[in-house]
């Protein structure tokens, strides 16, 4: 209950709050589920991306974050077993 929280506050975080603590908030919940910076990036880039632009930033942004914590998860996983 309290992660499902925690994604609603991002999601609301992205449209209210400044990048960058929206920033932190996608790096504290990627440590419990991976996928939620990409989310993120692409919800941001959604209502943010400028017309004719054609690197969605964010989008990437939350995929490196995704494959660092995907890495971390993993190697804690393994070590902790």
């Amino acid at each position: 209950m309290t992660l499902k929280l925690g994604i609603i506050g991002a999601f609301v975080s992205v449209i209210f709050l400044p990048w960058l603590v929206t920033a932190c908030i996608a790096v504290v919940l990627a440590a419990f589920d991976p996928l939620v910076p990409i989310a993120l990036g692409i919800f941001a880039d959604a209502l943010y991306m400028p017309y004719g632009s054609f690197l969605p930033v964010s989008t990437l942004l939350g995929a490196g974050v995704a494959i660092v914590a995907f890495f971390v998860r993993s190697r804690l996983k393994t070590s902790i077993m």
